[in-house]
């Protein structure tokens, strides 16, 4: 949840929150008549209460935004349907970023301009006050400390839709580079059903090449117009609504843009850092590059129907994409690997033509020569005289049944055959498959590997890394520091990087500074040195995601770890403590978890084990995801679920968060009796757990020294205004235990100190 935010709050009129008349019209959240004093209760739409109806859904929510330089324009269009048989009056309030240099808000309502009150930070703090006092809700108490708009809606007809059109400007900041946009997604709790036809486009335009474009919270597609103009797009028909939409964009001075984003909210710890390396536009050639290819494609007899096709189709685009001065190995493997035309081949319109002949008569029968296919594609790349970055490509959708057969000898022939740094990417395709062999060829051997599963587009995955694999800007990595120290960097080896492609780099760094980084390696084969500076603070509290990722990573990279090496208690913690701290949870952390107690944060066993559970299916499901057996899990299905797992781990690009416990669920197979993902959420760098019907910070630990506070009394909000940073943690719910200065500080609605708090 980030600092820009809008949304409904619809009140009855009487309640003279904002004006001293009464109006008869707006009933829109029920009072509960058993209570002396009533509530108006805001509750999560997925169990609502049985009297409870959220008043608006919306329905449309489409965004525009104009970036031009460090000067944003935003326009919303949404639409809200009204629920209540009556109609309704409403206040809409609009909560501003801390940050931001409001220029003017205008809103059209139904096709007339309506006015509304914008007011400072102080002004605000009142409202949002006596709303969560009124309302006995707290989701606005994130937003204490800033500014506000706000405006009268009426009427809104029953049962109907009503159409909002807001815009508003603000200037955005550069630091070292980058620059953040952030536009409110995150009212989860104000709207009845997911939000429904969800669109945001925004342009970038700046005077400096763009380098990187990038969302550490929604998958977004990016366009470049050219060299200085970007245009991102996010796009659904439902989403539940529980996080801001963040992008950042970098500007590059050089051929490749180095950005750093730090986060480290406690100075006695260490501090986590993100790079982004991406290439510049400017001065890159617009033709396609020459490169010299290996594709080595598995015809074997499994690979017979839908999968031929798509191999078809996906060798197809390789060779039609590439440029002439490239050179080509077609290799198709069974029980035997052979090459069209024997060897490397020179593109020419006629080789061209004939190598997708070639491919359209390739047909499934036969065994799988892994080792013979490997052997021609490296022998044939290494005769190439050229100057060309080298690549291969290797589909396959079995273990090894010909040839060498032993997974250990064909990595180490790969070993001794590719001594000049060609890289190999591997593709897994299905589950019958040797998934620890298809991870160390292209681990051992500068690539990456993925995997197709049976209802996955083959051709849509290989053609996607080749476009990419076409456009080397920068290969052979390297990245020294100076001036700060660092550790524990993720990934452990860097991959090269690819035009409108980038590069994140995570880590931890214990001595603060401005530090000097030095980025070495080759472009279209002459080597480069480049000097980058980026600071490094010794308190950082935004970009509290930077810490997620990175945890993110190392769990991945931990869980590798236990498949190569095997797993010892000092490893199992690490893990534990990463995955109750940061809400990482994956089938084989979870089993983890369970065993754990109370030293390493919450006990989350009655959250992630249904009642429904057998004792012999929670067994059943333990053996089967215990870390112990990663280590001798080599090939199957289960083998290739754990190494999808693990690359996704070790590559996130994002926060990896479990979905609610209603859409996901670890174990396979009966949905009744599958262990379940535990409800959380995150606030800044901390994650809290549904328990009880309480928000528990991960980091609580059973010894600590506990005060509890009533919620809303006047020591609630007197020690708000104390500690202004709480403020966004309270409002994770009316029951919350917090770890805040060494002590627990546990809120509660039904008792506690109301006067007084003294921490």
């Amino acid at each position: 949840m980030k600092k820009l935010f809008s949304y409904f709050i619809f009140v009855v009129a009487c309640f003279s929150l904002f004006a001293g008349t009464a109006s008869a019209d707006g009933i829109i959240f029920p009072v509960e008549p058993e209570e002396v004093h009533p509530r108006f209760i805001l509750r999560p739409p997925v169990q609502p209460a049985g009297n409870f109806t959220v008043p608006l859904s919306v329905t449309k929510h489409h965004v525009k935004v104009q970036i031009n330089n460090l000067a944003a324009a935003t326009q919303v269009d949404q639409k809200f349907y009204n629920h209540q048989n009556r109609v309704i009056e409403g206040l809409y309030i609009f909560p501003l970023p801390i940050s931001a240099s409001i220029s003017g808000f205008a809103m059209d309502i139904e096709g007339e301009m309506t006015k509304g009150e914008l007011l400072d930070a102080d002004k605000a703090r009142k409202i949002y006050e006596d709303i969560v006092r009124q309302m006995r809700d707290p989701g606005l108490l994130e937003y204490m400390g800033q500014g506000v708009f706000k405006t009268r809606i009426y009427p809104i007809n029953p049962l109907s839709e009503k159409s909002v059109k807001l815009s508003y400007q603000e200037a955005l900041k550069m630091e070292a580079g980058l620059v953040r946009y952030v536009y409110p997604l995150n009212i989860e709790k104000y709207t009845q059903d997911e939000m429904k036809d969800v669109a945001i486009e925004a342009h970038i335009k700046s005077d400096l090449p763009i380098a990187s474009v990038y969302s550490p919270t929604h998958k977004i597609s990016v366009s470049r117009k050219n060299d200085r103009e970007a245009v991102v797009g996010f796009e659904t028909d439902k989403i539940r609504p529980d996080k801001d939409f963040v992008l950042y964009y970098s500007v590059a001075r050089k051929d490749i843009a180095v950005t750093s984003l730090c986060h480290r909210p406690d100075p006695s710890e260490d501090g986590l850092f993100m790079l982004m390396l991406a290439p510049a536009l400017k001065d890159q050639e617009t033709r396609t590059p020459a490169i010299d290819v290996a594709l080595a494609m598995d015809t074997s007899g499994s690979m017979a129907g839908k999968k031929i096709d798509q191999a078809r189709k996906a060798l197809e685009f390789c060779i039609n994409s590439l440029s002439e001065g490239s050179n080509f190995l077609l290799c198709n493997f069974s029980t035997e690997a052979e090459a069209y035309k024997g060897g490397l081949t020179r593109v020419t319109t006629e080789t061209r033509e004939g190598a997708l002949n070639h491919i359209r008569n390739l047909e499934a029968m036969g065994g799988t020569n892994i080792s013979e296919a490997l052997e021609m594609s490296v022998n044939a790349l290494k005769k190439s005289d050229s100057k060309n970055p080298r690549f291969i490509v290797f589909v396959t959708d079995g273990k090894p049944t010909a040839g060498q057969t032993d997974p250990e000898e064909i990595l180490k022939l790969a070993a001794s055959k590719n001594t000049d740094g060609i890289r190999i990417f591997t593709f897994g395709v299905g589950d019958q498959l040797n998934a620890e062999l298809i991870d160390n060829l292209a681990e051992q051997n500068g690539g990456v590997s993925d995997y197709v599963s049976e209802e996955e587009d083959l051709e849509i995955k290989v053609s996607s890394l080749f476009s990419k694999l076409t456009y080397p800007v920068l290969t052979d990595i390297g990245l020294q520091f100076a001036n700060v120290e660092v550790a524990q960097i993720y990934p452990r080896k860097l991959t090269d990087v690819f035009k409108d492609s980038n590069i994140l780099i995570l880590g931890r760094y214990s001595k603060p500074g401005s530090a000097l980084i030095t980025l070495t390696g080759s472009i279209k084969g002459q080597p480069v040195k480049m000097e980058f500076e980026a600071e490094f603070p010794a308190r950082e509290n935004e970009n509290a995601f930077v810490a997620k990722i990175w945890a993110t990573r190392k769990i991945g990279f931990l869980l590798d770890q236990v498949r190569k090496n095997g797993a010892d208690d000092e490893l199992k913690n690490e893990i534990i403590s990463l995955a109750k701290r940061y809400g990482i949870l994956t089938p084989y952390t979870s089993y983890l978890v369970l065993e754990d107690n109370d030293r390493l944060g919450p006990n989350l066993r009655q959250t992630m084990v249904p009642e429904s559970m057998p004792s012999a299916d929670f067994e059943e499901s333990r053996a089967k995801y215990s870390v112990d057996r990663l280590q001798d899990l080599s090939d199957g299905a289960q083998a290739v679920g754990a190494s999808r797992e693990m690359n996704s781990l070790k590559m996130a690009a994002a926060p990896h968060s479990v979905a609610r416990p209603a859409q996901q669920q670890f174990a396979r197979g009966n949905s009744s009796t599958a262990l379940k993902a535990p409800e959380q959420k995150e606030i800044d760098a901390k994650t809290f757990y549904l328990i009880d019907g309480c928000w528990v910070d991960s980091e609580i630990k059973a010894e600590m020294k506990r005060v509890v506070v009533k919620a809303w009394s006047e020591a609630y909000f007197k020690l708000l205004r104390q500690y202004p940073e709480l403020a966004r943690y309270f409002s994770a719910g009316e029951k919350v235990s917090i770890k805040f200065k060494d002590i627990i500080i546990e809120v509660s609605p039904d008792h506690g100190e109301e006067n007084n708090i003294d921490l």
